[in-house]
């Protein structure tokens, strides 16, 4: 299976005809089976089509965001459930802030190759910027379908806590994707800790799309990769696939035969307490 990871990087957000054109673009140039957008997706587009007023700071943007989300959330939503449709896809189309029950989410959201919602992942875990813009936590982690894989998705912060992972590859998951948005001139080692760690404790892939773009005041630029267990990786390195700061996107094909090669010889999550986690499995 072929996957890959966006920044957004050079797509154009002016208008949703040239975000259509110029995303469509980089889907078809991918060739992968499963894209994924990142962190806050749904609020850059809508502030750069002209939907928010520009010059407000991020807090600012993301409360305005409130006001338009029942509208605009369904049409963000259509728009990428049609690019999954036209391409063939499994699209985890970035992040958008819903209210469901009088409470605010940060959710991902999933676009299977038919185009319908194959699911959704809110973020369990919030930094106290978030809490203070009263959202809300998600207080499940489930996996998605992915032909015969089981996909995991991981929102922003939440990818910085080992016990998400974890729970994930306990009930099976084979994949973890990331959405993220990273500020720039923040310390690289951040991001290893992240989704890197989280693979090479887990012997999951992961797909980790970084945002690059400047949003409320604020520059965003992570690096965008596709990652492995570090034994069936060149130079044992973790990285399948990683972009340059110029780079739009980071594909790489997953050997499911190395992998399970290494589970095999290696099968860590069998030597492990899973008592330990009886409360969050299945």
């Amino acid at each position: 299976m072929q996957v890959a990871a966006l920044s957004l990087r050079g797509v154009r957000r002016d208008s949703l005809n040239h975000y259509r054109e110029d995303l469509s673009a980089l889907l078809k140039e991918s060739a992968a089976a499963l894209v994924v957008l990142p962190a806050y997706s749904a609020l850059l587009l809508a502030l750069e089509t002209g939907r928010l007023a520009p010059g407000e700071d991020f807090p600012a943007l993301a409360e305005s965001y409130r006001a338009m989300a029942p509208e605009w959330n369904v049409s963000f939503l259509e728009l990428h459930r049609d690019l999954a449709r036209r391409h063939n896809l499994y699209l985890v189309c970035g992040t958008l802030f819903e209210e469901e029950g009088g409470c605010w989410y940060h959710t991902a959201y999933c676009c299977d190759p038919r185009g319908e919602i194959s699911g959704r992942q809110r973020q369990t875990h919030l930094d106290r910027e978030q809490r203070e813009l009263g959202l809300s936590r998600g207080e499940e982690l489930e996996p998605l379908p992915l032909e015969d894989l089981r996909l995991g998705i991981l929102v922003a912060n939440d990818v910085r806590h080992p016990e998400t992972g974890r729970i994930l590859a306990l009930q099976g998951v084979d994949l973890v994707v990331h959405c993220g948005a990273l500020p720039a001139g923040a310390n690289p080692c951040l991001q290893v800790a992240g989704l890197w760690s989280q693979v090479q404790q887990n012997q999951f892939w992961g797909v980790e799309a970084q945002l690059s773009a400047s949003l409320g005041r604020r520059e965003f630029s992570g690096e965008c990769a596709v990652l492995a267990p570090c034994e069936i990786t060149e130079g044992q390195t973790g990285y399948l696939a990683r972009s340059g700061p110029e780079a739009p996107l980071a594909a790489a094909r997953l050997d499911r035969e190395a992998r399970r090669e290494i589970m095999n010889r290696y099968p860590l999550l069998k030597l492990l307490n899973p008592r330990a986690y009886r409360g969050h499995l299945y």
